[in-house]
């Protein structure tokens, strides 16, 4: 037996861009502003929305004063403790330590202090064999130092300000009755989720601990294929449109940088 061919045609839904730059807001910072024209910025027509493409423009210091730039080293003998206070700036983990280590033999004597590698990790060691009795300070806790006798040596050390971001526009997604969730106690309804790591394996500084993303400036583009479809009613124009750049507890994120983000509606 020999069946006909059936076919079905298959028509491709109508798309038209929406094309976001922070740079464009006329009040508020690149992480909470919004956007009013004279004319409405969509007239409906689509019932999808998605962000396909994000570009950030990230300037934002890893260590900033009165945040994360102290550390205060403790020991056993004179001189009990000593305070470090980092300028505020992009730092390495090795960055960190030859600064600390620079304010520790200001502050006492000339190279008493060094870093040197004990037990496979470096770390600042007290050439005197002073002991250590515990880092504390604004600082300590994503150095997450660990100590050892005469030295103290950081333990898997994170001096990212954030480990994700996440954009948000309630103009864009109040319409959509499926919600986001997370198993954090601080849920949003998001447009993207930007996690603040590399796509391949990032390179390490001159004491081995890897360079993350934040630790440096950065230009990057990411794009998402599929990007997350939020739905829309194609009777409702937009107006004006908020955006915000919020942490894992929901709070605006401050500091230097841009962004840009390219938004797809379809009519289906």
């Amino acid at each position: 037996m020999i069946s006909s061919a059936v076919g079905t045609q298959i028509r491709v839904p109508a798309t038209a861009n929406l094309m976001v730059d922070s740079q464009d807001r006329r009040n508020g910072t690149a992480w909470d502003f919004t956007i009013q024209k004279k004319q409405s910025i969509l007239n409906g027509f689509f019932t999808r929305i998605g962000a396909t493409e994000v570009v950030l423009e990230w300037d934002k210091y890893n260590i900033v004063t009165g945040k994360n730039d102290t550390l205060i080293f403790a020991q056993s003998a004179a001189p009990n403790s000593v305070t470090v206070e980092l300028p505020e700036g992009f730092y390495t983990v090795a960055e960190v330590l030859d600064a600390s280590v620079t304010q520790l033999n200001a502050a006492t004597t000339a190279g008493r202090y060094a870093v040197e590698r004990v037990g496979g990790l470096y770390g600042i060691v007290d050439t005197t064999t002073i002991t250590f009795t515990g880092v504390t300070g604004t600082l300590a806790p994503q150095m997450n130092f660990a100590v050892a006798g005469d030295a103290v040596l950081p333990v898997a050390p994170d001096l990212r300000p954030y480990r994700y971001i996440d954009f948000i526009s309630t103009q864009l997604t109040y319409n959509q009755n499926l919600k986001d969730a997370t198993t954090n106690v601080s849920d949003q309804n998001v447009l993207v989720r930007w996690y603040m790591s590399f796509d391949n394996p990032v390179p390490s500084d001159q004491y081995g601990f890897p360079i993350l993303m934040g630790y440096q400036p950065f230009y990057l583009r990411r794009l998402y294929n599929p990007p997350k479809q939020i739905a829309w009613e194609n009777n409702m124009p937009i107006g004006q449109l908020g955006f915000q750049v919020v942490d894992h507890t929901g709070a605006v994120i401050t500091g230097n940088g841009d962004w840009l983000m390219t938004l797809q509606v379809s009519e289906n």
